[in-house]
């Protein structure tokens, strides 16, 4: 009987993944002009270019926030020839995926400059294998460079990777975003040029992400996996340096010289190549971004490029200054946008700290006795960005529930006064209501309904390294 049993495992073992990856090629392809597809691009550029390349290995701020054809024009003006290969594209692939594709193809006078983030979850071995498997729908040379853990990694994510392809395929849905989240947002050099006119954050920050340089921590395993790249680089005669993404200045906690100092030794202690950036020249005005902290727009972007080729130069020798006239700070988008609809006279609210917006702090009287209520996104002529522990206490009566844009986040056991919602409306169009995982703490038959636009963003996550909505997907209705 154990010996049948073990035959039985064995058959299994074997057949299955033949089975999985016949499934995997029988499948219409559903993801080719997402967002993840631009990967796969990113590679071909990397591994086709002649001559010596510039690698810019990173995440999301790398996509949303630097110009590699005026990084190539600047250090061609002084003399260098490189060919820019932009090398960061997603939080939820993670930078461990991004140094394992480029390590194997630098190449004597390479040089290849790694963007360090100021999150701990980005300085980690994290990779998102699920995220990764969309990004090789078409390109299975992606998978080729990996090591065996990640292959592992990949090989347990198959069959609900292979679920959502096949439901997104029989829906008919095309889970191509049309926004900065797609594959036409790129230029054939792998530079995003989708349009980012300003910043579309509701007090020109996402709350929801502090930055905070002193609790930054670098993972003993990432600081391995860094060196070694650093160590194969050499060994073919290729250099490495560390520079720092961009951050909005306003969501820095503190941005003082010893905190950001402290930063900056943290990171040129852990690895072993030079850091050729100054943070503090990296902390940013709001104006320069587009929607989180990390992600610049169109402006901005050119503002960082700029910032980033003086660095280089400077580590390549050349004290000459950058001559470029940078763009003028563009207006938000966001204060324009606004509108103040919804049941003010529901809702009680307080200031937050810095007197830029309000939060829903309880319910008036008339607001326990409503079935359905609306948030306003303005009170006071300032953005309602959030609410109280506790503010849909004694809304028994409640069913209905719709969220404004200009709120960024639900806290922990968000309904526990309003156990009786079945219905959560999301009015946020191309940015994501971010959640814990205890928002939805005590609920039982709610539906989340958000514009069927923005299904790939509350699907893939946003960017974000782990996605907060992936517990909550099967709660999501389209409309």
């Amino acid at each position: 009987m154990k010996l049948g049993n073990i035959i039985a495992a064995i058959t299994l073992a074997l057949i299955l993944p033949s089975f999985l990856l016949a499934s995997d090629a029988a499948l219409p392809e559903v993801y080719g002009e997402t967002y993840y597809a631009e990967l796969s691009e990113m590679y071909s550029r990397l591994r086709d270019s002649d001559g010596k390349r510039l690698l810019i290995i990173g995440n999301s701020d790398v996509a949303f926030g630097l110009n590699g054809e005026l990084l190539e024009n600047i250090l061609r003006e002084k003399g260098f020839y490189y060919t820019v290969c932009p090398f960061g594209l997603y939080g939820a692939v993670g930078t461990s995926a991004m140094l394992e594709l480029s390590k194997g193809e630098l190449r004597e006078g390479d040089m290849a400059v790694i963007v360090v983030e100021p999150l701990s979850s980005v300085m980690s071995t994290y990779f998102g294998a699920m995220a990764f498997l969309k990004c090789a729908e078409n390109d299975k040379s992606l998978i080729m460079p990996l090591t065996y853990d990640m292959k592992r990694e990949l090989a347990g994510s198959l069959v609900p990777y292979l679920q959502e392809r096949y439901e997104l395929w029989e829906s008919g849905e095309n889970p191509g975003s049309g926004d900065a989240y797609a594959k036409s947002s790129f230029s054939e050099r792998c530079d995003m040029i989708y349009d980012r006119p300003g910043n579309i954050m509701q007090l020109g920050f996402d709350t929801a992400v502090p930055i905070d340089f002193s609790a930054v921590t670098i993972d003993d395993a990432f600081i391995e996996e860094v060196n070694g790249f650093i160590s194969c680089a050499n060994g073919v005669g290729a250099q490495v340096a560390v520079s720092f993404s961009p951050v909005n200045a306003l969501a820095v906690q503190d941005a003082s010289q010893e905190s950001v100092g402290e930063y900056f030794t943290l990171v040129n202690e852990s690895f072993n190549c030079p850091v050729i950036s100054d943070p503090n020249n990296y902390i940013l005005e709001g104006d320069w971004f587009y929607d989180s902290n990390l992600h610049l727009n169109s402006a901005g972007a050119v503002v960082r490029t700029a910032e980033l080729a003086a660095d280089i130069l400077a580590y390549l020798g050349c004290s000459s200054p950058v001559d470029f006239a940078l763009p003028e700070i563009p207006e938000p988008v966001s204060a324009a946008a606004a509108a103040a609809e919804g049941d003010a006279d529901a809702f009680k609210f307080s200031p937050i700290a810095d007197g830029a917006g309000y939060i829903v702090s309880g319910l008036t009287e008339n607001g326990t006795k409503r079935e359905s209520l609306t948030v306003p996104s303005l009170f006071d002529g300032r953005p309602v960005v959030g609410f109280a522990e506790n503010a849909l206490n004694g809304s028994e009566r409640l069913r209905e529930l719709s969220i404004p844009a200009s709120v960024e986040s639900l806290p922990d056991n968000f309904f526990s006064g309003a156990k009786g919602v079945q219905r959560l409306v999301i009015e946020h169009r191309e940015t994501m209501l971010m959640v814990t995982d205890h928002t939805f703490d005590g609920t039982e038959g709610i539906r989340v309904f958000i514009p069927r636009s923005d299904w790939s963003i509350y699907r893939d996550g946003a960017g974000c390294a782990v996605n907060p909505w992936e517990e909550y997907l099967d709660m999501i209705s389209l409309c």
